[in-house]
């Protein structure tokens, strides 16, 4: 029998800080645990390191915790400050050897050569650590990331609670938005187009947006 894949500590210490800023009291955060059988971290949350610290399907399962926790505005503020200060983490820490391909830059003179390597290295680091097939590629212009076995709608997936519409896969889009802008130095927009929650897919495809914000894409 397979080893069931674990998620680094700071993934859900991340999570574990941002819900706990997000709400006036810990009943909150002590209920998300409670409810996502992570009730040993109430009391001693998970270091700020790569350690082995909860289970995939633990890790789904506080995904969709919060949803069920927390109103839809609630959930999406927590779930993008989660994947925005995920990639801050990486870029300030050693953490998936993020920082060691960054000299590679100084050679490019291209923004969209330096974002498609970052998108390289970064979707291969970050598909080592969850466990599941991050896939980026090029369609002409456009800049394509695949997301198999999604991890972050998946206990939604199972319980079929969105329809064909859905994207709500809010923590990567957060994380490789933050990783674009910071390859590019530009504000660029990072959507999901395709949600495996509501599409008989078995990923979720996102698209980066050229110097695009949010509002342009409304």
């Amino acid at each position: 029998m397979p080893v069931e894949k674990t998620i680094p500590a700071f993934v859900i210490r991340i999570s574990y800080d941002i819900i706990k800023e997000e709400t006036p009291n810990r009943a909150a955060l002590n209920r998300v645990l409670e409810m996502a059988g992570l009730e040993r971290y109430a009391d001693s949350p998970p270091p700020m390191d790569d350690s082995p610290a909860i289970s995939r399907a633990e890790f789904e399962r506080m995904i969709g915790v919060v949803w069920q926790v927390f109103d839809d505005v609630q959930a999406r503020l927590i779930f993008r400050r989660t994947g925005q200060r995920g990639f801050e983490h990486l870029t300030r820490s050693g953490v998936l050897s993020f920082t060691q391909f960054l000299r590679a830059f100084d050679s490019l003179t291209s923004k969209t050569e330096r974002v498609a390597l970052a998108m390289q290295r970064l979707t291969g680091e970050i598909s080592r650590a969850l466990g599941n097939r991050h896939e980026f590629h090029r369609d002409g212009e456009d800049f394509i990331l695949d997301i198999y076995d999604c991890p972050y709608c998946s206990d939604l997936a199972r319980q079929g609670a969105h329809t064909s519409d859905a994207h709500i896969c809010y923590i990567p889009v957060a994380f490789y938005e933050a990783a674009v802008n910071w390859a590019s130095g530009d504000k660029n927009t990072v959507r999901e187009i395709a949600c495996a929650a509501g599409m008989r897919q078995s990923y979720c495809r996102f698209k980066i947006f050229w110097n695009l914000g949010v509002k342009d894409l409304a």
